[in-house]
């Protein structure tokens, strides 16, 4: 019985090493499977990146506003306005939703594009403000004078904002358990849909007969 057993066992391990070893030792075609990791690279900007970054920034709120505000253009907005109105400021009386989540929502998504761009959070919470108070001060002031709320409230408000989306969005997207994660935060951080993108990171193992190891392939 004691040797019966024993061949039983041999038998099997040998039927098993047969069955595994061809796979392992006769291919010649390395295996892959993707991994794309979304995260972000902080990195320096030359003085001509970052005014071509800002002006695309600024061209982008006021497509923005133009889109969403056209009735109040054509009724308030006049070139008269605009002389009377620059350099003033004062405290809008603008919808309560619109101060505290239209505008931090804005402002969230230009923190998040500069963010996608190689810039640090406390560069990219700079230019926001910057592109904040240029909208401000030279294209709202076609309809009204410059808010003081929306000059701290888009870009502090909205940088805070934009971290909590960036950290969320990550996460989301780098999990694999189910596509709508990914929607999700694709949809929450739409600037990773972008090509000027500066954060995906895709990361493949190969493993064939002769060479086992990772490819790193970052996109700038």
């Amino acid at each position: 019985m004691r040797y019966f057993l024993l061949g039983l066992f041999l038998f099997f391990s040998a039927f098993k090493a047969w069955t595994i070893e061809p796979d392992s030792t006769t291919s010649t075609q390395p295996t892959k499977k993707v991994l794309k990791r979304y995260e972000y690279f902080d990195r320096g900007h030359t003085s001509n990146e970052i005014a071509s970054h800002l002006t695309i920034a600024y061209a982008g709120m006021i497509t923005g506003y133009v889109l969403t505000q056209t009735d109040t253009i054509n009724k308030k907005g006049s070139w008269r306005n605009y002389g009377n109105n620059f350099g003033e400021l004062t405290t809008d009386k603008d919808n309560p939703i619109w101060n505290l989540v239209g505008h931090p929502y804005t402002g969230s998504q230009t923190f998040l594009y500069f963010r996608a761009l190689g810039y640090d959070r406390l560069s990219s919470l700079n230019l926001a403000f910057w592109t904040s108070a240029l909208f401000e001060t030279t294209i709202e002031i076609y309809t009204e004078p410059a808010s003081i709320q929306d000059l701290y409230q888009t870009p502090i408000l909205g940088s805070a904002l934009g971290f909590v989306l960036e950290r969320t969005s990550l996460f989301l997207l780098n999990n694999d358990n189910a596509t709508i994660f990914k929607f999700v935060g694709h949809l929450m951080n739409p600037m990773t849909l972008f090509g000027f993108t500066e954060v995906e990171t895709t990361i493949y193992p190969e493993i064939s007969k002769n060479k086992q190891g990772l490819h790193l392939v970052v996109s700038f």
